[in-house]
């Protein structure tokens, strides 16, 4: 897997639909350095329909993402099923070309590797934990807790607590 695998060409099609499939695996974080993860099982589906004006891309992402629980630290999948949508729009207006929704008129190659990316990125829960996981089991941790601790009062806390009365 390469990253210009991801181009699509839109010069190349006229006012059509066009459908692009690929299956993400770990090669596909591989491509560009610091990527927030390693592994996954994800196939995309990129739905393209193009107009005189503008280019609508409709993203389906179906599958899962390797990571480690942060808390146990066990192997957990995180399963990614989602669908975006991304309009282009097309102009020869050099000052609009530095906008991101935005494609040259004359050159219409885009790679859509950023846009499949930040979408497994958005879907990932901000906690990654065994119950989100798709197997939704719970953490094997335990947390003993001694009594002695709970009964111990530090004696610089209670000079403090003086003070509040």
């Amino acid at each position: 897997m390469k990253l210009n695998d991801f181009d699509i060409e839109f010069i190349k099609f006229k006012n059509e639909t066009h459908t692009f499939s690929y299956n993400l695996n770990n090669t596909f974080f591989g491509l560009k350095a610091n990527s927030l993860y390693q592994d996954c099982d994800i196939d995309v589906q990129v739905l393209c329909k193009r107009n005189e004006s503008n280019i609508s891309l409709d993203f389906v992402l179906k599958g899962y993402v390797d990571s480690t629980c942060e808390r146990c630290l066990d192997s957990i999948k995180i399963e990614i099923d989602t669908t975006r949508n991304e309009v282009l729009r097309l102009t020869s207006n050099e000052e609009l070309l530095k906008e991101e929704s935005y494609i040259s008129i004359n050159h219409q190659v885009y790679n859509t590797y950023d846009s499949i990316y930040e979408q497994i990125c958005l879907t990932m829960p901000t906690r990654k934990i065994c119950k989100l996981s798709l197997n939704q089991k719970e953490c094997e941790i335990d947390h003993q807790e001694t009594a002695q601790n709970k009964d111990v009062v530090d004696d610089r806390w209670a000079e403090l607590k003086k003070l509040i009365k």
